[in-house]
């Protein structure tokens, strides 16, 4: 076992900034488009899935105001388009939720397949069944997933 050993005789003083969890901060941002209000959410991850799940959020319509590398606000009413686009889609693993969020919004919504890292298959349909489970039809057309619900809930 590897193990970290500090000699010294000062005593440790600072403060560390510990930085919003990405995978949470994924599931909220796409949460966000869900109303027409503005949200505001603090304490992001400055890391690259959350700034391209905001440039996707801002390319279907959303404002989209970053304030500083930390906090952003989103307001979905904007929102016009229910097809994110795949240059988006193809960079990121959570794009899916992505996909619930139009369906709560909009009834509908397109995407393709999520990219992200190649770390080995990560299949999304038990994501898939609860969005079937809430009362979504999803098509596969070709690699991209087609989503539509009458209700929704």
């Amino acid at each position: 076992m590897e193990q970290y050993v500090i000699k010294g005789g000062n005593p440790l003083v600072g403060e560390v900034e510990i930085a919003g969890a990405k995978n949470a901060a994924l599931a909220i941002l796409a949460a966000a488009i869900m109303t027409d209000e503005t949200i505001l959410i603090e304490n992001l991850p400055d890391v690259r899935d959350i700034n391209v799940l905001l440039e996707a959020i801002a390319g279907i319509g959303a404002q989209v105001d970053r304030i500083d590398k930390s906090t952003v606000k989103i307001n979905g009413s904007t929102i016009g388009d229910v097809s994110v686009d795949y240059e988006y889609i193809k960079k990121i693993r959570a794009s899916y939720y992505l996909l619930g969020a139009l369906l709560g919004r909009n009834q509908r919504g397109v995407i393709g397949y999520p990219g992200g890292c190649v770390i080995g298959k990560r299949p999304i349909d038990f994501h898939l069944d609860v969005l079937r489970a809430m009362g979504a039809e999803i098509l596969d057309d070709g690699g991209m997933l087609i989503a539509k619900a009458e209700t929704f809930c």
